[in-house]
């Protein structure tokens, strides 16, 4: 007789956790026979609990941070991972959210997205209800998500930062208590029922623009001498004694948090140069490798859903031969209800006859957000009814409307107007194959590499963004630079 297993699930409030609670965690997977431990989109942890071996004294010191997979219990989402590794909003610091996270102590059973609309790791309306940072200090929009085939819809108000949980609390009793209404009678029903502090939305909110985030790899922070590194396992399977080795290190150098993401990866931000070796020595002990493609990067799957990773390995090595760019772009597979915060998605369209001998009959549906921007949660179809031979051919047409775009977007930059103009020679260094340039006035934003570093420093692990071409085989080339003060780009 097959052994029964429950997938139980830990909400870390905001994906944020101490190194202490989550060797606790950890050790609590072990006692259950775990050796791995998942990531969940909602930036929870799960792991297996085998009902025959879990006895009610095991689980007692965890009962009050435990849930079923399956329970109404509902994580809060925040941008926490990404204060001083990506720009953010000026006002918003990691002690806002630490703030803001410890102020909602009430069971919720929608779920709750508190972000910063400067970063684009975390998506913005990925909850019911969604609070995003304004540019008024200590003031955040509110956006209602109720609707699974509309937009979110705003509140012509912004709520004070110490009023984010009253607020949450109380529409969602509203939305729970009088399902299908419109987001506008939820908010004229909010405004009757709570004296909260609140000021009239003046200026729309600006979506930040569609681009896909690096979170993998060791990366210098915004404005810091300090380094984040990320780390990313392809299965989402996390080894438990490496874990242990993260959270004894953090607590050795005094990092003080973790950092979950919706990618289903972790972070750990605070790491000092000099320290930086015992973190090398601990991925060569383990044989972690952190300089993944951004081909496998870019995708976001169903939890343990081993047929939606094997799609993605079929899709990931047609790119790899046929040397497809799509940085820039994220993909989704999604095989049944879900919330989409890619670029683009491949909808499983399986037939409810379908036995395993008729694998073949499965077919695809292929769409992309409007202006490739997952935020603006419109999604248009480009295809369908695909095979799963078919598809990688149309999802590399798909990445060429992607960079058309681009082009189409950055025309007005190619021939600006200048003034005060005087040019000089310039030394920068190019990639053979993409052309990519490294301009030691500039660094590279994406790899970490602040300003003014010469190329000569740059680590031997550096390599070209776009296509990852070595930074040995970059080329010296010599260009003319414009200096001016005053650059008119309206022709």
């Amino acid at each position: 007789m097959a052994t029964r297993k429950k997938l139980l699930r830990v909400l870390l409030k905001g994906g944020v956790a101490s190194p202490d609670f989550l060797l606790q965690l950890l050790e609590c997977a072990e006692s259950f026979g775990n050796r791995t431990i998942f990531f969940g989109s909602r930036q929870d942890v799960l792991f297996y609990q085998n009902k025959d071996e879990v006895t009610g004294e095991t689980i007692q010191p965890y009962e009050k941070i435990l849930y079923d997979r399956d329970s109404s219990e509902q994580n809060i989402v925040s941008s926490f991972v990404c204060v001083d590794v990506y720009p953010s909003t000026s006002w918003v610091h990691a002690g806002t959210y630490l703030r803001v996270l410890d102020s909602f102590r009430y069971p919720h059973q929608l779920r709750v997205n508190i972000v910063d609309p400067k970063q684009t790791l975390v998506p913005l309306f990925y909850g019911h209800i969604n609070f995003v940072a304004s540019t008024v200090d200590n003031y955040w929009f509110l956006y209602l998500n109720n609707n699974e085939n509309g937009q979110p819809e705003a509140w012509n108000r912004l709520v004070f930062t110490d009023d984010l949980a009253v607020v949450a609390e109380e529409v969602e009793k509203i939305i729970l208590n009088s399902p299908g209404l419109s987001a506008a009678e939820y908010f004229n029903r909010l405004m009757k029922s709570l004296q909260v502090n609140t000021i009239r939305v003046q200026e729309p909110l600006v979506l930040p623009e569609s681009s896909f985030p690096n979170y993998e790899g060791f990366y210098l922070m915004e404005n810091k001498t300090e380094y984040w590194a990320g780390f990313y396992w392809r299965n989402n399977q996390y080894d438990i004694p490496f874990l242990k080795e993260v959270c004894n290190l953090c607590r050795q150098f005094d990092i003080g948090r973790i950092a979950i993401t919706p990618w289903k990866t972790f972070m750990v931000m605070g790491i000092k140069l000099a320290h930086r070796v015992y973190w090398e020595e601990l991925l060569g002990r383990f044989g972690i490798n952190l300089r993944h493609s951004s081909f496998e990067l870019n995708w976001h799957l169903p939890l343990l859903d081993n047929d939606a990773l094997a799609l993605k390995r079929y899709i990931v090595g047609r790119f790899d031969k046929r040397d497809v760019r799509t940085f820039g772009m994220s993909f989704a597979i999604k095989s049944g209800p879900s919330e989409e915060f890619t670029s683009v998605v491949i909808e499983v369209k399986t037939p409810t006859f379908l036995s395993v001998n008729l694998k073949w009959l499965v077919k695809y549906d292929v769409w992309f957000a409007y202006d490739f921007n997952p935020n603006t949660h419109k999604y248009i179809l480009y295809e369908q009814n695909l095979s799963k031979n078919e598809l990688p051919e149309v999802l590399t047409e798909l990445s060429k409307k992607y960079y058309s775009r681009l082009t189409v977007q950055n025309r007005q930059l190619i021939n600006p107007k200048p003034t005060s103009v005087k040019k000089l020679k310039q030394v920068v260094y190019q990639c053979p194959d993409c052309f990519t340039i490294y301009d030691e006035r500039y660094g590279d934003l994406f790899a970490g590499i602040p300003a003014q570093t010469p190329f000569r420093l740059l680590p031997e692990s550096y390599c070209c963004q776009l296509c990852e071409q070595s930074k040995n085989q970059f080329v010296e080339i010599e260009v003319d630079a414009v200096y001016n003060s005053k650059l008119n780009f309206d022709g």
